[in-house]
């Protein structure tokens, strides 16, 4: 008997570009803060660098930015280097999943849940 299998060089490694880490986007996220080791855990489905960019210098409600804001020591010390990506998905479901599971395994000290979110599983 003959068996034929085809080979594909792709298989051995990526023929893609990877995607540069600030244009990634449906990325769960870590803020540790160098001043402090303060932590925050959060997601995001746009581009990480817009995310990054609004919790160090524009979003006011950011539970990041305002431990910047009061905090003279780590704000001195804070760079784009203090977040980084730490997990991906590809709906906005498991997005939140996974959040919530890092938040759970991480127990950030920046991280004040107001409410929750129901996530609906589609019938």
């Amino acid at each position: 008997m003959l068996v034929l299998s085809s080979f594909k060089i792709g298989n051995l490694f990526s023929v893609k570009d990877p995607i540069p880490r600030g244009l990634r986007t449906g990325v769960v996220y870590k803020f540790l803060c160098a001043g402090c080791s303060a932590c925050f855990v959060g997601e995001t489905t746009r581009h990480f660098s817009t995310r990054v960019r609004e919790h160090i210098s524009s979003d006011r409600t950011s539970y990041i930015f305002k431990h910047l804001q009061y905090s003279e020591h780590c704000c001195t010390l804070c760079s784009n280097d203090c977040l980084s990506i730490i997990d991906h998905a590809f709906t906005p479901f498991q997005l939140k999943i996974k959040e919530a599971i890092h938040i759970l395994w991480e127990k950030p000290t920046l991280n004040h849940q107001l409410y929750h979110v129901n996530l609906k599983l589609s019938p």
